[in-house]
């Protein structure tokens, strides 16, 4: 069983779990005394809502420590603060995951989960919960984006490119995004790519042109001439 699964499962227990003790608190002897001040019990979506904007706060953390791994002058600074990014990312997997547990067609939910699982290298996972998103929210746009790099860090070229094409069709935003990660990580391949790569280099540079031209023919058509 994936992690992916395996967690969701673990979580949904630890919901169920207590949210029978939560309706069985209070009582003695059997029966419940109903209180005026107690809290009025929140609901799953509420719970989902507030383990997704911790998961956030981990992200910003961990998006905090990889800037200052950017920046680092030393191999050993930009290790440790590349480790304390990667824990901040594992802890927010586990606040998405308890999101998803309250709330399963919480599409953000899932796409940060795979965003998150994406930045700690567990691409199968990111690529499962970029998918599960997708069948919540056809049209997520960003989820394709960014399972689109997922595809493209395991050199799933074509993926690649069918995510770009459908995006190039649907958002031109996350469009241009897609296209430069995908520069990016040719940028990163070195002077000797592989055939496969030096193919898919070329087809990103086409498409870069031609989404070149267009931006400036729509940007003449804008004009006030």
């Amino acid at each position: 069983m994936s992690r992916f699964f395996a967690g969701f499962l673990v979580v949904a227990f630890v919901f169920a779990t207590g949210s029978a003790q939560a309706a069985g608190s209070g009582a003695v002897g059997g029966s419940s005394m109903p209180s005026s001040s107690a809290a009025r019990p929140r609901t799953p979506e509420q719970m989902a809502s507030s383990a997704y904007k911790s998961g956030q706060k981990y992200r910003k953390r961990a998006e905090k420590y990889e800037r200052k791994a950017a920046a680092a002058d030393n191999e050993k600074s930009r290790t440790k603060y590349a480790d304390k990014a990667s824990t901040q990312y594992e802890k927010s997997i586990e606040k998405y995951l308890q999101a998803y547990a309250y709330n399963n067609s919480f599409h953000e939910a899932l796409n940060e989960l795979g965003y998150a699982y994406r930045k700690t290298g567990d691409y199968d996972n990111a690529i499962r919960a970029y998918n599960t998103a997708l069948k919540v929210k056809p049209d997520y746009s960003r989820a394709i984006e960014y399972r689109g790099e997922a595809y493209l860090a395991l050199g799933l070229f074509e993926k690649t490119k069918d995510s770009y094409m459908l995006l190039f069709r649907s958002d031109q935003d996350q469009a241009a995004l897609l296209m430069e990660a995908m520069q990016s990580w040719l940028a990163g391949t070195g002077d000797s790519p592989t055939v496969e790569a030096d193919a898919f280099a070329s087809w990103v540079e086409e498409r870069s042109a031609l989404a070149g031209g267009m931006q400036t023919l729509s940007m003449n058509n804008r004009r006030d001439w």
